[in-house]
Order: structure tokens, then sequence, then C-alpha cells
């Protein structure tokens, strides 16, 4: 397998969807379908990309990366925001934030995959295999 990426998304088909697809694309995949677990389980299991959607209960997505930041939790892991919110506002939260990318739903895997592959070579990470 190549690089893990959390892929937090409380949408359980999109999640479903995005899993399938990257696995196979040669990725391991991580789910959490709300804030508190994507927390979580980037603190616990460091994950090589972190793929956010912006509206989740518990915390919305720039929540979870400023969390992440703060606690010093994910270095230089790209994160890529992805939602179906198209505003100025999530715009410009998305580029304070730092993130890698703003995708927005519904999103082409192509897209997607380009996305994480550039997101991956940028931060120096391994490839899928």
């Amino acid at each position: 397998m190549g690089a893990t990426i959390l892929i937090a998304d409380d949408d359980h088909l999109h999640l479903k969807c995005l899993t399938h697809h990257l696995e196979k694309a040669g990725y391991s995949v991580i789910q959490a379908t709300d804030s508190f677990h994507a927390l979580r389980l980037a603190g616990q299991l460091k994950p090589s990309l972190i793929i956010l959607d912006i509206n989740m209960p518990a915390g919305d997505g720039f929540s979870v990366k400023e969390r992440l930041d703060k606690q010093g939790l994910i270095g230089n892991t790209p994160v890529i925001f992805l939602t179906a919110e198209r505003s100025d506002r999530v715009a410009e939260l998305a580029a304070a934030s730092e993130a890698y990318a703003l995708l927005h739903k519904p999103c082409h895997f192509n897209e997607l995959l380009c996305t994480v592959r550039e997101s991956l070579e940028h931060a120096g990470l391994r490839e899928a295999a």
C-alpha cells in the first residue's frame, strides 16, 4: 500500500465512494465521520494526507485543521478541504488555514486523485504503490 489518507466526511455514501477510489489507486484509507474522530485518528495514526469535509458534526473542517496545527499533530501533512459550499468566505478561510487545496463537491475523482498526488509530492511523501 502507498500513503495513508485520513478522510473525514459525515456523508457516509461520499466517504464510501472516496475510500473505494483511493484504495483502488493504491492508497490506504482511514475514515472518520465527524470532527472528534478526525482529530483523534490524525493524532494517533499520523496519516500522510488529510481530506476534510468542511461541514461536519462536532466542529467544522477548519476547526479540525486549526486544532491539529495548534497541537503540533500534523507537521507538514497536507490537508485538502472538500465542501459543497461555494462562497468567498470558504475560499478565504481555506487559504488562511494554509490548506494545500480546496475542492468542491461533487468532485470528479480524477481531479481529487491529481490533487492528492500533487500534495503528497509537494510534502515530499511517498506516492501510491
